[in-house]
């Protein structure tokens, strides 16, 4: 692969500077893990984060960032480093299987060509069949030489806690909204309620938002907003909204379903009204959390052989219901 870790900094995103210090003291004074786990939610970055870790380690070079210039960089950059091993799915399967690992394995038993170390980077981890979760168990547990493996999950609490507890967690949380919509406007020519309905859009993921931002996934978090308060509005209009939501990307969809949800839930427990809910209608905090729920397992669901079409009516009936 083309390594993506090479000239690109985590010092460019703020939130990442603490992580990216502490990696960087770890490293100069000798005490890295041979193991670490980068985990976080989607789009906050972790992934800008672990790449670079990886062309760090790699780097004949001993400075801040990976130099990129190196012969170690160069191969690296050119998917050819001997020291370097990318582990996840195969192109015809969801799971890391236990003969990739194993093979890894191996290859990290021999003796380094190029670099210091070798390095073996895994994600998603959680994507990690249970056998090849205990075939990598004994490597974490004894790295083999100078080995260092990374490994990135988005949801570390499918892993195993066996596989948990063996690494050094570096965990990257979601970023507060005024340090991410700052970055967003030095980055960007747009105007602040633009950059706010794109962090609302985003669910608050910076990196998403900055693609928002370039995209028309900002404006469908809007129609989805709008859509379902003009529902509460006119309970009789479901089919008309179902056919205007129906062809949106049913993932995105969902998740902003259930973030409108959630948003409004929270609104009732804090006293502060949603901006976007014009109408004073008697929602059921109970309700709102069970329509959140439900949307998040219609998120998953989508993906499946169920029909789409039917989850979103049932639910936006539902939906409809708390205004009559």
């Amino acid at each position: 692969m083309t390594w993506t870790g090479l000239g690109v900094s985590p010092n460019s995103y703020p939130w990442l500077d603490g992580h990216w210090k502490f990696f960087k003291h770890r490293l100069e004074t000798g005490r890295l893990a041979h193991a670490l786990m980068v985990e976080g939610p989607a789009g906050s970055g972790k992934m800008v984060l672990a790449t670079a870790m990886v062309a760090r380690l790699l780097c004949s070079e001993e400075q801040d960032m990976a130099c990129g210039e190196c012969r170690s960089c160069q191969l690296l950059s050119g998917g050819a480093h001997p020291d370097f091993f990318d582990l996840e799915p195969e192109e015809d399967s969801e799971v890391i299987k236990i003969d990739q690992v194993r093979d890894m394995i191996a290859r990290l038993d021999l003796t380094t060509s190029i670099s210091s170390r070798k390095v073996a980077y895994i994600r998603p981890a959680e994507s990690m069949h249970p056998a090849a979760a205990n075939a990598l168990l004994k490597s974490l547990e004894e790295p083999a030489g100078d080995a260092v493996l990374i490994l990135v999950s988005h949801d570390p609490g499918r892993l195993p806690v066996t596989i948990r507890s063996r690494c050094q967690s570096i965990s990257v949380s979601q970023p507060e909204a005024t340090p991410v919509l700052e970055w967003l406007a030095t980055n960007s020519n747009r105007q602040p309620a633009e950059l706010k309905a794109a962090l609302q859009a985003a669910g608050g993921s910076p990196l998403r938002a900055a693609q928002y931002l370039e995209s028309p996934e900002k404006d469908a978090y809007v129609k989805v907003r709008e859509s379902l308060a003009a529902l509460l509005d006119r309970p009789a209009s479901v089919s008309l909204v179902c056919i205007q939501l129906n062809d949106l990307e049913p993932v995105d969809l969902w998740r902003w379903i259930s973030m409108c949800a959630g948003d409004l839930a929270r609104s009732r427990m804090t006293g502060q009204p949603a901006n976007w809910l014009q109408k004073n209608v008697a929602l059921c905090d109970k309700t709102l959390l069970q329509l959140q729920k439900q949307a998040d397992i219609n998120r998953k669901l989508c993906v499946t052989q169920v029909r789409g079409d039917l989850l979103l009516q049932d639910w936006l009936i539902r939906w409809a219901e708390q205004a009559v």
